[in-house]
């Protein structure tokens, strides 16, 4: 079958890295690591595991910063990885097979699959605490049992990805979609539900001003979560182009502040304090200072910079969730200590109580969809065979102001 394989340069890791700060085209050629390649079909790694073939495969931002070598060499995630991978987890997939052992679904069944490789998928008995409170995002055996080491989908070579035809997953790690719900949203629901977590484990209370940080589709999802729990806080989210802003206030947005990027410090500092109420307060070398603030703030961009900036437009004793994926960053810590902020990490998706309910966090997304909570219709904006795998890189490369808010793969 054809499948997206990447190999991470190790040797010239150095050289592509600088080639792709050039031009970040350059790690879509000979330089980078990714390749369309010709691969057997993963084998059923046992008895209570599926085949399916994925209808629609989404690019998750962490995907980009892996194939962008965005993230630092020396991350522990790379721990939790088995290279080369074919790659991918976002998906809509239909089964093609099934395990002797496997009863409750059948071939035909469209469904999403949590890409958790943790202790039920790796046939580790007893289950690691956090798998046996429905955390499977928390594993801690994420490179044991029977599995090669691999946090997710798309990351371990034995399981295969979603960027092919074909791949295999635990019966565990299966949810069912509902016929309502059209391909082009179920692929959705991944990332809408990554974010939808992080408001479950930290939603807003009566009174508190919330700020979002970011305006692709985490951040969407984060504010639909806010709606979809009717909450009716005043929302103000820091987008970075002006096409995000009618997306941002459909999904309930109060204000939308659009930074550009060759905005100075000072004068995105200024604007949030108009819009929260704060001051601005210049330190030397250009750095910036801010009293005042948000009293509950989602950073769903995931660099140093937009973490520091989270930091500091949360009011004392305020709270920071981590939406996006940070990793090894230049982080100005000092409002943490000083303002004695909570920080909240989110990863994932796991089994959350809603509505008095234990649900996984899919099913809460499909409840909303189904209820009319939330709409997310149109926020697949792009689509493309693997073939033209570079076209859709490039497409994200060049995201900015073009409408793009979620690409997919059709895999075939």
């Amino acid at each position: 079958m054809q499948a997206l394989v990447f190999d991470p340069p190790r040797v010239r890791w150095l050289l592509a890295w600088l080639a792709g700060r050039v031009s970040p085209r350059a790690l879509l050629g000979p330089l980078g690591g990714l390749r369309l390649r010709e691969v057997d079909e993963p084998a059923l790694p046992g008895d209570s595991w599926v085949r399916l073939r994925p209808r629609l495969a989404g690019i998750c931002g962490s995907d980009l910063s892996l194939v962008m070598l965005r993230n630092h060499p020396a991350t522990i995630l790379q721990c939790f990885a088995t290279f080369p991978s074919v790659l991918g987890h976002e998906n809509v997939s239909e089964i093609v097979a099934v395990g002797a052992d496997v009863r409750d679904w059948r071939v035909g069944q469209r469904v999403c699959v949590d890409p958790c490789l943790s202790c039920r998928p790796r046939h580790i008995q007893p289950l690691c605490a956090q798998c046996a409170a429905g955390r499977p995002s928390l594993c801690e055996n994420p490179d044991r049992g029977d599995l090669p080491a691999g946090l997710i989908l798309g990351v371990c070579g034995r399981t295969g990805g979603t960027w092919s035809s074909s791949f295999v997953a635990h019966a565990s790690q299966l949810i069912a979609v509902p016929d309502s719900v059209s391909d082009e949203i179920a692929v959705l629901v991944d990332p809408v539900a990554c974010a939808a977590h992080a408001v479950l484990r930290r939603p807003p209370r009566d009174g508190e001003r919330v700020l979002i940080l970011g305006g692709g589709i985490v951040a969407l999802g984060v504010m639909a979560a806010i709606r979809a729990l009717s909450c009716r806080n005043r929302v103000i989210a820091i987008a970075r182009h002006a096409d995000q802003v009618d997306r941002l206030r459909r999904f309930g947005a109060d204000d939308v502040r659009v930074h550009p990027r060759d905005w100075q410090t000072a004068r995105r500092y200024d604007d949030v304090a108009a819009a929260l109420g704060g001051r601005r307060r210049a330190a030397r070398f250009g750095n910036q200072a801010f009293l005042g603030g948000a009293e509950l703030t989602y950073d769903c961009v995931g660099m140093g910079a937009s973490l520091t900036d989270a930091m500091k437009w949360t009011a004392a004793r305020g709270t920071v969730c981590l939406v996006g994926t940070t990793q090894i960053a230049v982080v100005d810590v000092t409002p943490l200590w000083l303002n004695e902020l909570h920080m909240v990490g989110c990863n994932g998706r796991q089994i959350e109580v809603v509505d008095a309910r234990p649900r996984h966090t899919y099913d809460v997304v499909f409840d909303w969809l189904a209820s009319g909570r939330i709409n997310l219709n149109g926020l697949l904006t792009h689509r493309f065979p693997l073939r033209d795998y570079r076209a859709a890189f490039e497409m994200l490369i060049q995201r900015g102001g073009r409408g793009v808010v979620k690409v997919a793969f059709e895999p075939g």
